[in-house]
């Protein structure tokens, strides 16, 4: 495949937001199989989930030390013209495919240290290899997204979501074994394996020649994004490593019914709205304009601390229906717990900001540093806290470390840049206090579903008022 042809850039009338939707059409597709899939999982065996939840964790692990920080690197090497997109797919792949088998060697003696039994440690390796070779497919992604070809992107990841959650729910609902179960992800990523290889057989991607001093030079800048990113998703998914030992895979079954919940909005609006939306725009309005990136910062602050309390507000009251509802009655550990995990959304809402604030600043050493100080403290608080308050410990563990790296980052941009204000935070408090008034205030008074109507009426006017009071401004053209 030569450069622009199997994979044509699109045209400058494509704007950001189209190329977004293909993206996120694409996320909805694999969010809402995966989702269904899951619960049946769940509901199947609350063992079966536990263990299912530890493979995926894992999995995630190893893709995000495979290729986290490299693909962000590498396309702005491509924006800048430093090198072709033949050149960038070999070394990209070069770089991960040497990582991802110093991972799989290193997760192969994990699963053998712990000691994992004849019915998870299969499940375990099935599941998180594939995602790990899902980082090579990814290398060809990055060339999509750097030549405008976002829709390449997203029929491909819609398709293989469909095609392997599909197997998925089938094995489900055929009552097999958990091996073939497990065998849903290495049909996900083969089916896109196999189709990024049929176009690159057919037509080879054109570059330059390279060595591995090219490779060295080219990765080192990116070295510090790797390493915020591995301790960002080991300081997320440790608490279930220690939820294992100490509990088994009930305990994390139940752990993982209520994180599914509130680690899904935090990524929703981590993920979506601030890396794929917001970032770009506050990264050229640092470099443009300063005063309308604090007066941008500010106002998102102020959004998504509102935005961050109904979430709260519905998931901590309703725990209880809403873990019922969807994963069945043998998760009451999971509703009991969830309230005090809701603390969580606002830490990350703001956090997630902050981060993308810093790193438009140019700030991502002091990140990294940051980053690192946050796996040690929950390191420390898991060891600690699970062998002896079980699920509690686990959950409080992340409470804090959430917290903590809220504290850290915040603190440094109201340092920098007066970020929050008495005056903005007044409001949110204020509502959140009024909220909870009157849903306690209706529970007294054997009128509870009323009461919490008018406090989630209540922090929905605040969010409203919040929106309605930002100008409203177009995103710089991105064709």
């Amino acid at each position: 495949m030569t450069d622009g042809e199997r994979i044509a850039p699109t045209t400058p009338t494509r704007g950001v937001l189209r190329r977004l939707g293909y993206l996120l059409a694409a996320q909805w597709v694999r969010d809402a199989v995966q989702a269904v899939f899951l619960l049946l999982l769940a509901r199947r065996s609350t063992e079966l989930f536990g263990n299912f939840t530890l493979a995926l964790g894992l999995g995630q692990i190893l893709l995000f030390t495979t290729e986290f920080g490299i693909n962000q690197h590498f396309t702005v090497l491509l924006a800048k013209g430093r090198v072709s997109p033949g050149a960038v797919f070999r070394q990209i792949s070069a770089i991960k495919a040497g990582l991802l088998g110093l991972g799989i060697m290193g997760l192969a003696g994990f699963t053998a240290w712990q000691g994992y039994g004849p019915d998870l440690w299969p499940v375990v390796l099935v599941v998180a290899v594939s995602f790990g070779l899902d980082s090579l497919v990814n290398s060809y992604f990055v060339v999509c997204q750097v030549l405008g070809r976002q829709d390449v992107e997203g029929r491909l990841r819609g398709a293989a979501a469909l095609v392997g959650y599909g197997w998925g729910l089938a094995a489900l609902l055929l009552g097999a074994g958990p091996l073939a179960i497990a065998l849903f992800k290495p049909v996900e990523t083969a089916v896109s394996l196999i189709w990024v290889t049929r176009l690159l057989l057919k037509r080879r991607l054109r570059g330059t020649s390279w060595g591995l001093r090219t490779l060295w030079e080219n990765w080192r800048e990116g070295i510090v994004f790797t390493i915020m990113a591995v301790a960002a998703i080991l300081y997320n998914k440790i608490n279930i490593f220690f939820l294992q030992n100490s509990g088994g895979a009930e305990a994390v079954a139940q752990y993982g019914a209520t994180w599914q919940l509130v680690d899904g909005v935090s990524v929703l609006v981590s993920s979506l709205l601030l890396g794929k939306v917001l970032f770009p725009l506050l990264a050229r309005l640092w470099s443009r304009d300063r005063a309308e990136f604090l007066a941008a910062a500010r106002t998102q602050a102020a959004i998504l601390a509102a935005a961050s309390l109904p979430a709260l507000f519905v998931l901590a009251l309703e725990s209880g229906r809403i873990i019922g509802l969807l994963y069945g009655p043998a998760y009451a550990e999971a509703a009991r717990v969830q309230p005090a995990l809701t603390l969580c959304i606002l830490f990350a809402f703001l956090h997630n900001l902050a981060y993308y604030l810093l790193l438009s600043m140019g700030r991502q050493r002091l990140l990294a540093v940051y980053f690192l100080a946050g796996l040690a403290l929950n390191a420390a608080l898991c060891s600690w806290a699970i062998p002896r308050w079980g699920l509690d410990g686990a959950v409080w563990s992340m409470i804090l470390t959430k917290g903590f790296m809220a504290l850290l980052t915040l603190g440094t941009c109201q340092r920098l840049l007066r970020l929050l204000s008495l005056r903005a935070l007044l409001p949110p408090l204020l509502a959140a206090a009024a909220a909870w008034g009157l849903a306690w205030g209706g529970r007294a008074l054997d009128l509870a579903l009323p009461g919490e109507i008018a406090g989630l009426a209540l922090l929905l006017l605040l969010l409203w008022r919040t929106c309605r009071s930002t100008p409203a401004k177009e995103f710089p053209a991105c064709g």
